[in-house]
């Protein structure tokens, strides 16, 4: 090789080289390679050509086409806000959204690329203050799943409309003022021990009940027991007369006999007509009777 040959090749050096790289950027360019659980949206001169959901390598043409992939998989949005509950107490609110993007294509030709700081956290702050106001602070507290329930609700709609679909939604914390907080403790001991003392009545009353049930049985008791007895006292009295009324017979026939036994069988000496004795004679005869 002479000299001038040579020099001809050392020049062409630079231009082999970048032959080579206009050649490895054309072939890099010419092919992509879609990964599970993604989709890559084909556009050619800013047109949609098609979208593939399936994970592969695919072809394309180098400097007229691009590719945008989206991430189909469930992906989680965190969010902070503040609220006004029904009755006026701020509310800080921490959330977390999970979600699935339906249709690349729809999101991306509708929305864009940063469709989660354009829509997903505009959406589900605006749904997150409209159910908070319905509630008062501490109903909030209380029925924190059913104000969760109605949020879901209403951003499945709101987000479904747009190819998005809200796999799932939690309030991961909802603070309140400390005067608030401080304010529902006093409530909450005050109602127990409202509590307290409405169960301490109701047990005096039911105690109160069950003397005077004790009681009415009691008396009920002895009502019968009296009525029962009754007519056997009323026998015993009868009886008792009787008896009296034998025993003054008994008397008086004694005295009756007492009288014949000193008389000496003497008739007494009388002008009358009337004898003495005729009324012991007559006691015998009625006795006798």
């Amino acid at each position: 090789m002479n000299k001038r040959s040579g020099f001809a090749l050392v020049n062409l050096l630079p231009f082999i080289a970048a032959a080579i790289v206009l050649v490895a950027i054309v072939l890099t360019q010419s092919f992509y390679v879609v990964a599970p659980g993604f989709a890559a949206v084909h556009l050619r001169l800013g047109r949609i050509l098609n979208t593939e959901t399936q994970e592969g390598f695919y072809m394309k043409m180098p400097f007229i086409d691009s590719i945008t992939k989206f991430d189909m998989r469930i992906q989680r949005a965190e969010i902070e806000t503040k609220a006004l509950s029904k009755d006026l107490q701020t509310v800080s609110i921490g959330m977390v959204v999970n979600y699935r993007i339906e249709d690349a294509a729809g999101v991306f030709k509708n929305i864009g690329r940063d469709f989660e700081k354009i829509i997903i956290d505009p959406f589900v702050q605006e749904s997150v203050k409209a159910i908070v106001a319905k509630f008062d602070a501490e109903s909030l507290i209380q029925k924190r799943h059913e104000a969760k329930d109605m949020v879901v609700s209403e951003l499945v709609q709101r987000l479904g409309s747009k190819q998005i679909t809200v796999v799932d939604f939690n309030f991961t914390h909802l603070d309140f003022s400390p005067e608030f907080i401080h304010a529902v403790e006093a409530k909450q001991i005050a109602e127990q021990d409202a509590k307290r003392a409405e169960n301490m009545t109701k047990q005096v009353r039911e105690e109160a009940l069950q003397t005077r049930a004790r009681g009415e049985a009691e008396a009920f008791s002895l009502k019968v027991k009296r009525e029962s007895i009754t007519p056997e006292l009323t026998k015993l009295k009868e009886v008792e007369v009787k008896f009296k009324e034998v025993e003054v017979k008994l008397k008086q026939v004694e005295a009756q006999v007492k009288a014949i036994e000193k008389w000496d069988g003497r008739l007494p000496q009388v002008t009358s007509g009337v004898l003495p004795f005729l009324p012991v004679l007559n006691g015998e005869k009625q006795a006798a009777a």
